[in-house]
């Protein structure tokens, strides 16, 4: 650094290289003395404004060598939150959560190895599969285990979900340059195959089963039996379900138009809930045809309200979170000794699927109900039923 005088004041000055021609720059701010205080604070001020100007030719911060996950995070948040739904970024932000608390904030992202992610993996993979043992024998140290854990992913798929975000924020770093290449190029993880028939079986409901349920809400929260009876009508969503209003059902063509989801996720306070004018997928802006049931649970739950009137609403005049919904579930699960499966609004969905298969409705109808342009469990779920369906019919004809 230097200092030189000018017109009763000093100026200090820094010289650095543009990285674009390789010629060498000045860069000067002004002070009232020359003493060993302001030189000090010059020479700070001077090499923040050179940092600034080689970031904004380069892209790269002098200081990343040496950057943290909290830093790293920040960074590709700020950038990709936007792109994402309210919904998804609370998902995102999960998984996120998990990782820097059990890898710690501070932690030097140069610092992270293929064997520490490995490690990593594999113990959650243990976790998931040594809690889903203990649920399936009814041993009460599972919820202990639930309570006790930094991680709440409960499922393989879950994990696998998990595993694609965190790679993806380590891509992001390689991608900025802050790292060179990504540890989880070394990261081989060995999945536990899990049972393709038990696993589709489990997502849906069957006819009796299905009964069971909503016949339970129906005299403990009777809104709920309403959305869950709806969505296995119509294959919405919950949040979907949650955010219509009374002027998104067509009464002349009997149809209801999905428009939009529920934001629950950027409110605190059930009453400040509102409707998110998009909703999970492009995919899944549609208008479904209603049943005659449908139907008549719309002009229950109309009745009295306006056009821009929530359709679904609790005691108190507001929407119902999915959150709460598949907390009652959880609760209720405990009444229904003979369905061994995992209760969430999404199981309505699948039976839905599963319904329209079983009548023979073409994969594609299916689903534009359910807002997919291509699923996986969706197709699994079709073919499971239908190819049930046909050995049912071989069996009949044999019988002539």
């Amino acid at each position: 650094m230097f200092a030189r005088e000018y017109k009763d004041k000093w100026r200090f000055g820094e010289r650095y290289k543009d990285p674009l021609t390789d010629k060498w720059r000045t860069i000067t701010i002004s002070a009232e003395k020359n003493t060993r205080n302001t030189r000090h604070e010059a020479q700070i001020i001077l090499d923040k404004k050179i940092e600034e100007k080689l970031t904004k030719i380069t892209g790269k911060l002098p200081t990343q060598d040496n950057m943290r996950l909290d830093e790293l995070f920040d960074k590709y948040w700020e950038e990709k939150k936007d792109s994402w739904r309210i919904s998804t970024q609370k998902t995102y932000e999960n998984s996120y959560t998990i990782f820097l608390d059990i890898f710690g904030r501070d932690a030097k992202l140069n610092n992270i190895t293929p064997l520490m992610l490995t490690n990593h993996f594999d113990n959650l993979i243990k976790m998931v599969l040594k809690a889903k043992k203990e649920k399936a024998s009814k041993n009460k140290k599972s919820k202990k285990h639930k309570k006790q854990g930094v991680c709440n992913i409960h499922t393989i798929s879950g994990l696998k979900i998990y595993y694609a975000r965190i790679s993806m924020l380590f891509n992001y770093a390689v991608r900025k340059q802050f790292i060179q290449s990504s540890p989880f190029e070394d990261v081989h993880i060995k999945w536990p195959k899990e049972h393709k028939l038990e696993l589709i079986e489990q997502k849906y409901l069957e006819e009796d089963e299905l009964k069971e349920v909503l016949s339970y809400f129906r005299k403990q929260r009777p809104i709920m039996a309403d959305m869950f009876e709806w969505q296995y009508l119509t294959g919405m969503r919950f949040g979907e379900v949650g955010a219509l209003y009374v002027s998104d059902i067509d009464i002349d063509k009997k149809l209801v138009r999905v428009t939009g989801t529920l934001d629950y996720a950027s409110h605190s306070h059930k009453q400040n809930f509102s409707k998110q004018p998009m909703p999970k997928t492009d995919k899944s802006y549609r208008n479904i045809a209603l049943s005659e049931r449908a139907f008549e649970i719309f002009k229950s739950n109309s009745k009295g309200k306006k056009q821009k009137d929530f359709l679904f609403t609790d005691e108190d005049g507001c929407p119902v979170s999915v959150g709460n919904a598949n907390s009652s579930l959880t609760h209720s699960r405990k009444h229904f000794d003979n369905i061994g499966k995992n209760l969430s609004t999404h199981i309505f969905r699948h039976t839905h699927v599963s319904k329209l298969a079983e009548l023979g409705v073409p994969l594609y109808v299916i689903q534009h109900n359910v807002g997919h342009s291509k699923s996986r469990i969706t197709e699994q779920v079709y073919l499971h039923i239908t190819k049930n369906t046909q050995q049912a019919l071989r069996n009949s004809l044999n019988k002539m």
